[in-house]
């Protein structure tokens, strides 16, 4: 058989000779399997006409389902054109064959999470997905210069847009909506279908009855009066079982066989106008679809591990439904492990060097009609308390995420031996925000040393040349033990020599409570202040006193402008807090105009971190009566009790 079978074949119309494709584009009609589902609809009113055994009922039921699958059909072939154009019409037919079903589910998964652009790369076309769809459905033949004649179809005199491309733009925006409304339809009932395409896996249920078990063990007897069709599904390996009211299926099937008609008509009005320019068209100018917030509350989706089942909302189910919410907070590690984001823990609450993330994961219903969760993921994160093999994890994590690697999510309970599927999550979480200033062997070489010596190395938040130059002899040498032993020493030594100081502007309360804190920078060594002090060994100036550990917190003044500016003023340079102390003074004076709060650190491995907190009273922090420590009177407000009332003597 030759390559170019359908070229052999002589395509032609009154109007002339036709390619191939052409002569698909002009004679496929989308309308037959339309009319297909609407007369089978108008056949159910005579229900059955046979003896069926006492089993009329299932089989009406079952009539049903047919209409259901005629419907997913209709879906396939509508979304199989519509990816054949994006792809090009020059080559339809090579397109219209090639494309799967596989395919039109993945491109509608990447519609769902607004990833469109990710299936357009795969298929190197270079064009922005939103000027597609407006080319492919008329829009780019329209302008505010075209002749009425061009334009009788629209009339602006009686629309609520001053322009077409206002009413462009909204209309396209419409459009944009019931494409991803038909996608989620397609991916939410997929699924069912295939339980009725392969094996007809489709069971009629027309009794309504239903057992729901709580977290807590109590079972729930219902019965619901409408009749069911359960759909014995796969779902990555695993069968589960799906119960839809089969009415509501029906009608939901019907709304969307309408949606696509309208959509498919319009695309292949313009696609045969293309193909033939005396041909008239009209282009699509689509309207909001009028919905009552009623109907989409009358159903909810009760699930298990092994089944899906979507009842009418009654304050019992939803009971229910809100007593078996999860959340769960546990310390964790977190990394990727192929498409899957792993979270790592042994079941505790409090973190450790080996468990440093805190996280709280929160069940948010299940991804279309799967037992597959949908979860949310918040991340308390602290990097200063990873070491260099957590931080590496989080970095390879970070970039799985950005190219839209990770579509899955697992909990590893290592306390049990046993591995949950999570599913996909809600919100997958930033990682943006972890700095990744070095080049990344390093870090992947500081964790080759971690490994071999057994030593914890803590992730570097900032390296100086020394440092640098160690790590990159030891990547160059012949990486024996021995090699590891000396390098890790050397890294020490250098960090007992380091000290550093991380600087936070906090707001707190005239009770010193901290209510707000903000990180604005890290200065090279420890901050001496030029301060005394008076101790019961007389006075003593601040740099005597330091030693590790200690906390020393006092009153200052000087400073008269808003934290936010000190912030903005020291995010810019935050070399530009000595100048900010040196204008500070401590004494007495009323109320301070803000707090200096110095922490001694430990000696660490890198360096020694202290810190440095400027705590800025916010006195508009409202509370209940307050004793003043040094009247003995009560005052509910203390910034004025200080500064006019007080017969005590100022604060020192």
């Amino acid at each position: 058989m030759p390559d170019d079978f359908l070229g052999s074949i002589e395509f032609s119309e009154e109007s002339g000779d036709r390619t191939p494709e052409e002569f698909i584009d002009l004679t496929h009609d989308p309308d037959i399997l339309y009319y297909y589902i609407l007369d089978s609809k108008e056949k159910l009113n005579s229900g059955i006409e046979i003896d069926a055994d006492g089993k009329e009922d299932e089989v009406l039921v079952h009539a049903k389902v047919e209409i259901f699958q005629s419907v997913i059909q209709y879906v396939e072939a509508f979304s199989i054109y519509y990816l054949a154009y994006i792809k090009g019409r020059e080559d339809l037919i090579e397109y219209l064959i090639s494309t799967q079903p596989k395919e039109v589910k993945t491109f509608y998964e990447k519609l769902r999470h607004d990833r469109e652009e990710e299936y357009l790369d795969e298929y190197d076309i270079d064009s922005d997905y939103r000027d597609l769809m407006e080319t492919l459905f008329g829009y780019r033949f329209m302008s505010e210069e075209a002749d009425e004649e061009d334009l009788e179809q629209i009339d602006l005199e009686e629309s609520s847009f001053d322009s077409i491309e206002e009413l462009i733009e909204f209309s396209a925006k419409i459009l944009d909506d019931r494409i991803r409304t038909v996608g989620e339809f397609y991916l939410d009932f997929g699924n069912a279908y295939n339980a009725v395409k392969h094996g007809n896996r489709a069971i009629p249920q027309t009794d309504g009855e239903f057992q729901i078990s709580s977290d807590d063990g109590e079972v729930v007897e219902l019965g619901v009066d409408m009749e069911f069709v359960q759909f014995l599904c796969r779902h990555e390996g695993d069968a589960y079982i799906t119960a839809i009211p089969i009415d509501h299926l029906l009608e939901h099937s019907l709304n969307i066989a309408d949606t696509v008609h309208n959509l498919f008509t319009h695309l292949r009005k313009i696609a045969q106008a293309a193909i033939d320019d005396e041909r008239e068209f009209s282009v699509p100018l689509f309207e909001p679809i009028e919905s009552s917030s009623e109907s989409e509350r009358q159903w909810t989706k009760v699930w298990n591990q092994h089944s899906v089942i979507i009842l009418p909302v009654t304050d019992e189910i939803a009971g229910i439904m809100g007593e078996s919410e999860v959340n769960r907070t546990l310390a964790c590690r977190l990394h990727a492990e192929g498409n899957e984001m792993v979270i790592e823990t042994e079941n505790d609450e409090d973190i450790t060097d080996d468990y440093p993330i805190l996280a709280t994961i929160s069940q948010q219903g299940i991804v279309g009609l799967t037992p597959r969760p949908r979860v949310n993921l918040e991340v308390n994160l602290n990097l200063t308390d990873l070491d260099v093999q957590h931080y590496l994890d989080l970095l390879e994590l970070k970039d799985a995420t950005a190219d839209g690697t990770i579509t899955q999510t697992k909990l590893r309970d290592e306390a049990v031996g046993e591995e949950f599927a999570l599913g996909e999550l809600e919100t997958m979480m930033d990682l943006s925000s972890i700095e990744d200033p070095y080049d990344r062997e390093l870090i992947e070489q500081l964790a080759i040393l971690q490994t071999i010596t057994e030593t914890r190395i803590p992730a570097p938040m900032e390296l100086i040349p020394p440092q640098i130059e160690v790590i990159e002899d030891w990547a160059e040498s012949d990486r024996e033990i021995e090699d590891a032993e000396q390098a890790v020493e050397e890294l020490q030594e250098i960090g007992d020599d380091l000290d550093s100081t991380i600087v936070f502007i906090d707001r707190i309360t005239p009770d010193q409570e901290v209510v707000q804190e903000q990180f604005v920078g890290m200065i090279p060594g420890r901050i001496d202040f030029d301060f005394e002090f008076e101790t019961e060994g007389g006075q003593e100036r601040f740099e005597e006193m330091m030693g590790p550990s200690q906390q020393f917190s006092f009153p200052a003044y000087g400073y008269s402008g808003t934290r936010e500016e000190l912030v903005s003023y020291l995010e810019e340079d935050i070399e530009r807090i000595h100048e900010v102390l040196a204008a500070l003074g401590v004494g007495t004076g009323g109320v301070p105009d803000l707090r200096l709060q110095y922490t001694i650190g430990e000696s660490g491995f890198w360096r020694t971190e202290h810190t440095l907190r400027l705590q800025i009273v916010d006195t508009s922090q409202s509370h209940g009566p307050i004793e003043c420590q040094l009247c003995g009177e009560v005052t509910t407000d203390i910034q004025t009790h200080l500064t006019v009332e007080c017969d005590a003597e100022p604060l020192s």
